[in-house]
């Protein structure tokens, strides 16, 4: 089979400093490949990539009735603004709360407590329904704690990652040897914050097996150190991971059920529960079809779920690229779109 060469162009034009794709169909991986500081073994920062986890997680106890998706903020969060406490908590992980994109809570918070009265408090809320938050899924993973009295990395590791048998992926690893260096700094961070007219520190290049994302850092940092998580980011892993946790919402059966995925990647506007939809312009392209959905991480990441297209469309299509960003302001959608367009062409058509 023919090799990519998708991974040397992206190295070369120095937008990432290491790089893994990872290719295959809900129950086959077809290819996997390497570059730059890497290996397919080696893990990464999957940033916004852990996302995708908390939304298996939020299933799960859905299922078990531990936390259904239909509970109301306020019925765990009792002072919570009324605007937030009547939204069910489906719309967190749809991004259908209204609360604001992104704040630098380690910059505005000096605590768990202030940064949870922060975000309940109301001061964060009236974005259009529908934008892309943060703050959603780090008020997800908080209830979810809340409601089990179990760290958020705990319930991840046992009741998603374990049954699943993802053995690379681990919360905060530290310095254990496996995850890939970040060499990205904080610049897009520290640009956000100055359009929302403040001047914050940057924080330091991450240290090794740690995130890179500053708020996702405080957030460890107040719960203990390596080995959490915060709902937004914080999971590390390899490629091969990720392909298999695409594969359990292409043909769930493992974990999941069936019914509930169709429910979660049911309904309008622009993001199924968990995942983005596919978009023209944005990270999937013109080569996935109308009904993929997918996410992407800010350190690189990006994982494609295609239900059916061409020659796979029994089995579905997946795709991963895993990536150490170097340039926080580089555009790494084209990459995404390039890849899913190559590995269509060169490894499907082969397969």
């Amino acid at each position: 089979m023919a090799p990519l060469r998708l991974l040397d162009d992206l190295l070369r034009s120095g937008v990432a400093t290491a790089a893994v794709t990872a290719v295959g169909t809900a129950d086959r991986l077809l290819s996997e490949e390497a570059g730059g500081e890497a290996t397919v073994a080696s893990r990464f920062d999957y940033a916004s990539l852990t996302k995708p986890f908390v939304a298996t997680l939020a299933l799960v106890l859905d299922a078990a009735g531990v936390l259904p998706l239909s509970t109301q903020v306020g019925e765990i969060w009792p002072a919570a603004d009324p605007r937030l406490g009547r939204k069910p908590l489906a719309d967190l992980l749809r991004h259908r709360s209204g609360l604001a994109a992104w704040r630098p809570l380690y910059h505005l918070c000096r605590s768990r407590e202030e940064v949870v009265d922060l975000i309940l408090g109301g001061s964060l809320l009236g974005t259009r329904a529908g934008t892309y938050s943060d703050l959603d899924y780090i008020l997800y993973g908080m209830t979810a704690e809340r409601v089990t009295g179990v760290a958020l990395g705990e319930l991840v590791r046992t009741r998603v990652l374990i049954p699943l048998n993802l053995s690379s992926v681990e919360p905060a690893p530290g310095d254990r040897s496996g995850a890939v260096e970040s060499r990205m700094d904080a610049a897009q961070e520290v640009l956000l914050a100055a359009k929302q007219g403040l001047a914050i520190v940057p924080p330091p290049l991450a240290p090794p097996g740690l995130p890179q994302d500053g708020n996702a850092r405080f957030l460890i940092h107040l719960a203990g150190g390596p080995g959490r998580m915060a709902g937004h980011a914080g999971l590390f892993g390899t490629a091969r991971d990720l392909w298999a946790l695409g594969a359990e919402w292409l043909a769930p059966g493992r974990l999941l059920q069936p019914e509930a995925v169709t429910a979660a990647l049911g309904g309008g506007g622009g993001f199924a529960l968990g995942w983005w939809r596919r978009t023209l312009r944005g990270s999937a392209g013109r080569t996935l079809s109308r009904s993929s959905f997918g996410h992407t991480g800010f350190t690189g990441g990006s994982l494609w779920i295609d239900p059916g297209a061409g020659p796979a469309e029994d089995t579905g299509r997946i795709f991963v690229l895993l990536a150490a960003r170097a340039d926080p302001l580089s555009n790494m959608n084209r990459w995404r779109r390039r890849f899913h367009g190559l590995a269509s062409r060169r490894i499907f058509s082969e397969a």
